[in-house]
């Protein structure tokens, strides 16, 4: 497993992701069918937040995942859980854009946060960028995702530009990097980085699962629910 390869976004030469190879087994995402089975077919996925994210992550097939993602990215916790499954009834476009908006336990926000709303697994709002700048997601490919799928695409260096408006981004300048890969690897992002989804051309019926992770104290100092 690559550990070395965990992503800092205040390097100057870091693109704001890593694709990791083989960073879990195939025995380990097979034990994951059991947690992956009730995925809808629709763009917002399955999420886990709060109280069910507990019973999520204490799991038995999630184990060996958790221990394998404290190697990879040490003293942090993780703040969601979201399953996604591209298939012919959920073959869906996703425009670019960043991840701003975490889970918050109550209206009554940290400081710095805002845009509040409330989702069907709770309360969310957009966190400050000094706090997302320190965020990873990690997605897990559960099944192959090849370009023919509509792979997750993204915008290398495009995080180092703090907070970006809809409207700016078809002003800036790149190029789009597929995230193609075969079970068991691993891709990792800061949340700022600009990212997008084609539709699937020949849709197979990938699954992704993401985990969403904040530095541990961060989580604690502002009393988010982190695991």
């Amino acid at each position: 497993m690559e550990v070395a390869a965990a992503i800092s976004a205040t390097d100057p030469f870091d693109p704001g992701y890593r694709l990791l190879r083989r960073v879990f087994d195939r025995a380990e995402i097979t034990a994951l069918a059991p947690v992956l089975a009730r995925i809808p077919s629709s763009a917002a996925g399955r999420r886990w937040a709060g109280h069910e994210l507990v019973a999520l992550l204490q799991s038995p097939p999630m184990q060996p995942i958790l221990r394998k993602l404290a190697e990879l990215l040490p003293d942090m916790a993780i703040l969601r859980a979201v399953a996604f499954r591209k298939d012919a009834d959920a073959n869906w476009f996703v425009p670019a854009h960043q991840d701003r908006s975490i889970p918050v336990p109550s209206v009554a926000l940290p400081p710095g946060f805002d845009h509040v709303t409330r989702k069907p697994d709770g309360w969310q709002a957009e966190a400050p960028v000094a706090l997302l700048a320190k965020m990873r997601n990690c997605r897990i490919f559960v099944d192959r995702a090849t370009i023919e799928d509509g792979p997750l695409e993204v915008l290398p260096g495009s995080h180092r530009r703090g907070r970006i408006e809809q409207a700016e981004i078809p002003t800036i300048a790149g190029h789009w990097v597929p995230l193609i890969g075969e079970v068991g690897d691993a891709v990792i992002l800061s949340p700022l980085l600009l990212h997008r989804s084609r539709r699937a051309t020949d849709p197979s019926g990938r699954r992704v699962l993401q985990l969403e992770l904040i530095p541990s104290e961060m989580a604690e100092a502002l009393g988010l629910s982190a695991c």
